[in-house]
């Protein structure tokens, strides 16, 4: 089996990120039978982190990936949606594995997903603890896909459970309350080991603490147990001291937004823990490996004068970051590139940004589920934002370049389909081009 073949195998599976998906539909019954079939690879040797959460969950997932990578550890980084490439949901040593690697992960799960029927997800995620099963990794950093519960990820056994914030998304399957969501999102809890939770509304800390008695979870808050202060914003990243079970010291990231102060706060205090079950995670490897985290796709900038920068913002919780992003990194009112999936919250979304939008350019990502063209104007003119329309995103991005003329910086935002298709046209990569 070549790439390809590998791919058009996976396109072939059920792929729930592209289609609406029934209350009902989430079950581990097959992915564990499939699991089974592969000798379990997800309990292999090694130690897993395992990190679910609204806002904030991959890029928590990569800072302690670099920091434990900083520590000279192997590692193994499980993420999805993928950005660029599938290869960027199995990723060794911080980079996405190469194609023929692929394939032949791939190559091994085709029989037995013939015999057992998985989707698109829980494959990739299959493939993800196989892979680093038979790599050794010291430490597996896995993002879950869609709350915990009943996601596939939440068949390994973490060593440690990480949540991020709580907010409101996919409601129609995890839940319309954020109360309810974090209960679903506390299926990652373990018996007798630690879970770090990361800032949350009360409704969803109450929620969160309640779940850790009836686990019998170790609860690790990150706002008690790290203290960040002296926040500096820089054009090209992020600084801040801090203070917690690693010690004092002072953080240099090169990840715009003082959302990311909060992440690597939640990371910090992962980290921390993770310390106690691993001597070899020490304080300055860890404040080195934090520097070098790059996160695909969140306030990425890819040009500079004007500047471009591509952001992967679909809910409201991510359009506010991403607003004072641009308040704190750009300082000026900018050209919006936009798309959305349908059943996004588009207005609550865009409302933070509007005062920064001098005018958008509205498309739709090449998805199925791609909102319309008219369904996203109808919401910008409510916001009283000038927009115009783009059948594809290269058009977009072009119609962007001429109302920039130059001069005015350029966000792309909306979804990570959006953000996919405008960094293939923006940083052509050959290594990350399927």
């Amino acid at each position: 089996m070549n790439y390809q073949q590998a791919v058009g195998f996976l396109n072939s599976l059920v792929n729930y990120e592209r289609q609406a998906q029934p209350r009902d539909g989430f079950k581990l019954d097959a992915i564990r039978e499939l699991l089974a079939l592969a000798g379990n690879p997800q309990l292999k040797p090694g130690r897993t982190v395992l990190v679910a959460g609204t806002k904030g969950k991959g890029s928590t997932c990569c800072l302690i990936e670099s920091a434990l990578r900083g520590c000279g550890l192997r590692t193994g980084l499980f993420l999805s949606p993928h950005v660029r490439t599938v290869r960027e949901r199995v990723q060794l040593g911080g980079g996405p594995i190469g194609k023929a690697a692929f394939a032949a992960a791939v190559a091994r799960f085709v029989p037995l997903a013939r015999r057992r029927p998985v989707s698109y997800f829980e494959l990739t995620a299959a493939l993800a603890f196989d892979v680093f099963a038979r790599a050794g990794v010291d430490w597996a950093v896995v993002e879950v896909g869609m709350g915990g519960r009943l996601d596939a990820t939440n068949l390994t056994e973490p060593d440690v459970s990480v949540i991020t914030r709580i907010g409101l998304d996919h409601t129609a399957i995890l839940g319309r309350t954020v109360r309810r969501i974090a209960g679903e999102k506390a299926g990652i809890m373990r018996t007798g080991r630690p879970v770090v939770l990361g800032e949350q509304v009360p409704a969803a800390a109450d929620e969160l603490a309640r779940r850790a008695r009836i686990a019998g979870a170790t609860p690790v808050w990150a706002g008690r147990q790290v203290r960040t202060w002296d926040v500096l914003v820089r054009p090209d990243g992020t600084d801040f001291s801090m203070l917690g079970e690693l010690g004092a010291g002072r953080v240099g990231l090169g990840l715009l937004g003082r959302h990311q102060v909060e992440n690597c706060r939640t990371a910090l205090a992962a980290l921390g823990v993770m310390a106690h079950l691993d001597p070899r995670i020490h304080p300055g490897p860890v404040l080195a490996g934090l520097a070098t985290a790059r996160v695909p796709a969140r306030c990425e900038v890819v040009r500079r004068d004007p500047l471009v920068m591509v952001d992967s913002c679909h809910n409201p919780d991510s359009g506010a970051a991403l607003a004072r992003v641009i308040a704190d990194h750009v300082g000026q009112r900018v050209v919006l590139v936009y798309g959305s999936l349908r059943g996004k919250q588009v207005a609550a979304t865009v409302r933070p940004l509007a005062p920064w939008v001098e005018t958008a350019v509205l498309t739709r990502p090449d998805s199925p589920r791609a909102e319309t063209l008219p369904a996203l104007a109808r919401a910008f003119t409510r916001l009283g934002i000038a927009h115009e329309p783009a059948d594809t995103v290269p058009a977009a991005l072009e119609r962007a370049a001429g109302l920039s003329a130059g001069r005015v910086p350029i966000v792309i935002a909306g979804s990570f389909y959006i953000a996919g298709e405008a960094l293939n046209v923006l940083v052509p990569d050959r290594r990350l081009a399927d």
